[in-house]
């Protein structure tokens, strides 16, 4: 089967090595230098988020930026290491929300999910050696369910089935948690010992969140890409004093998050505001916004259509006050990002696509990098055609699933399936929102028509094959099926296993037939052989 080749592994490979400096084979192959800078960057110039008054102050020298940047990540050991690096604590497998040691090792605690009581289990050690070398050991462990804190594991405490949480509290904060399961938030404190609960959300509510807290997917812990969100302040002229150093005429509230709201993702890609100290949603704000894709794009992505999204909200030290949020994804096959602002309202005022421009072809004018990759930067069109062709060696059967299934397939996973890939041009069509459903058919099956004329001649010549050495229609029947389901795959299986018996002349039908056979396969005549009988004479001396 052929891996699911992605147009970012082939399209810049000649490209930015050659435009590089080449430090090696692992430098030339490393997953940066297949994309274009236009691609892993965009900005946007002022915010839109500061306040006019701010932003176009007469001393102000430089304008609030926003920028997006994807940056590729190694996957070592064939994504053995991500495996472990993913369940280390803090890693996004892990049952571990917190983990803190301090720079002495005197003390150190961690906040982690016990699957066993389903608890959530608080332990923290302190230790000190006294002046006359006594070394002073103090433990604390607390247990925390849905009813309660206690300082042992009891059952009348409850359990948590399916919690998230926002990963980033400590013993010194309240630890915001959602089970999917129960479908409630709730509130721990272990200074005070309390659990607070939220209302529960009905069955029918429209809530249904996946992420709460800090909001991002493709942070540096994942096999394929890191995206992250930075913002500046607006900068003012320097002064006489040090005439060195630009001044921020102001700064990020950071603790906004902690004292009043925290961010909440649901898996319709929506993003909310929860009030800490209700519990309860307040406001939509904002959601995932839609990259550009080769074929136009549904106009609502969710969380697993991304290949990757950060969110930066915006609070400025002036009055403490939330002021909106910007927020980034990047398309599934891994060939555009959109950065988009919102204002404390929800409402989208900016957006702007990464895009591609060639000076001497479009005279200034610019595309979008989703298009461009595959026929406007050097060599596209040689590894366009190359992906094309590998593309067509799948089996028609699967290339099918791959158009039904292009939505259903988390967009990480997609870039390391085998048998159905959710990237290729097909598959891509399948989720062309531009055509109805049999224009789309029609034009994904003369996308595959190579792979389907291939996997009737490789099914021809198995058929025919099979007859002529004999094997029965159950083997014939079992062996056309293995070629249509994995097309050149199982060709080669099959010329691998089949029988390598000599064939000789049928006496009866004249066609090749098995010795090894009582009946000829081919007309059923009997294997007769003269029978040998001794003759009545011998030689003597």
């Amino acid at each position: 089967m052929l891996s699911n080749i992605s147009m970012r592994d082939l399209l810049f490979a000649v490209w930015r090595s050659s435009s590089r400096p080449k430090i090696g084979q692992f430098e030339y192959f490393r997953l940066c230098g297949l994309m274009p800078m236009e691609w892993s960057h965009v900005r946007i110039q002022p915010s839109g988020l500061v306040p006019s008054e701010l932003e176009n102050d007469p001393n102000v020298v430089s304008h609030s930026i926003v920028e997006a940047r994807m940056y590729p990540v190694e996957p070592l050991f064939l994504g053995i290491f991500d495996y472990f690096e993913a369940r280390l604590p803090e890693g996004r497998h892990s049952n571990i929300y917190y983990l803190h040691k301090d720079k002495d090792n005197q003390s150190w605690s961690w906040i982690y999910f016990d699957e066993k009581t389903g608890q959530i289990l608080f332990h923290h050690t302190y230790r000190k050696r006294t002046p006359d070398k006594t070394l002073f050991v103090r433990q604390l462990q607390l247990y925390a369910g849905p009813e309660g804190v206690a300082e042992t594991a009891d059952k009348k405490l409850g359990r948590f089935i399916r919690p998230i949480t926002d990963a980033r509290a400590s013993y010194f904060e309240s630890l915001i948690i959602y089970d999917k399961q129960l479908r409630r938030f709730f509130k721990i404190n272990f200074r005070e010992k309390t659990v607070t609960k939220g209302p529960e959300l009905v069955k029918d509510n429209i809530h249904k969140p996946i992420e709460i807290g800090r909001i991002g997917k493709g942070q540096p812990t994942l096999d394929l890409y890191s995206l992250n969100l930075y913002w500046d302040p607006p900068y003012l002229k320097p002064s006489d004093e040090d005439s060195s150093k630009l001044k921020p005429i102001v700064v990020k509230d950071y603790s906004w998050e902690k004292r009043q709201y925290l961010l909440v993702l649901d898996e319709t890609g929506r993003i909310d505001l929860l009030d800490r100290e209700t519990l309860e949603f307040t406001e939509s704000v904002g959601y995932l916004p839609t990259p550009e894709t080769l074929f136009p794009l549904k106009e609502s992505v969710t969380p697993k259509d991304l290949l990757g999204y950060d969110v930066f909200p915006l609070a400025l030290n002036i009055d403490h006050k939330y002021r909106g949020m910007f927020v980034a994804s990047a398309s599934r096959e891994g060939t555009a990002m959109t950065l988009a602002v919102f204002n404390e309202e929800g409402n989208l005022i900016r957006q702007k696509n990464t895009n591609f421009t060639d000076a001497q072809r479009y005279h200034g004018r610019s595309i979008s990098t989703s298009k461009a990759v595959y026929w406007d930067v050097p060599w596209a069109p040689t590894l366009t055609i190359t992906k094309f062709l590998l593309e067509n060696l799948h089996p028609p059967i699967l290339s099918l699933a791959s158009y039904a299934m292009a939505d259903s397939i988390e967009a990480g996973a997609g870039h390391r399936a085998l048998f159905i890939l959710p990237n290729s041009f097909i598959a891509m069509k399948g989720r062309d929102i531009s055509k109805n459903m049999a224009e789309k058919l029609y034009a994904g099956l003369l996308i595959i028509l190579p792979s389907i004329i291939l996997a009737i001649f490789l099914t021809w010549r198995v058929s025919e094959d099979a007859t002529a050495v004999g094997l029965s229609e159950n083997a014939r029947i079992f062996w056309i099926l293995a070629t249509i389901a994995f097309g050149l795959a199982g060709y080669i299986t099959y010329r691998l296993t089949r029988p390598t018996i000599t064939l000789v002349t049928c006496a009866n039908c004249g066609k090749m037939r098995r010795p090894d056979m009582d009946k000829c396969h081919r007309c059923g005549s009997k294997w007769h052989v003269p029978e040998l009988i001794p003759p009545a004479w011998r030689v003597i001396g």
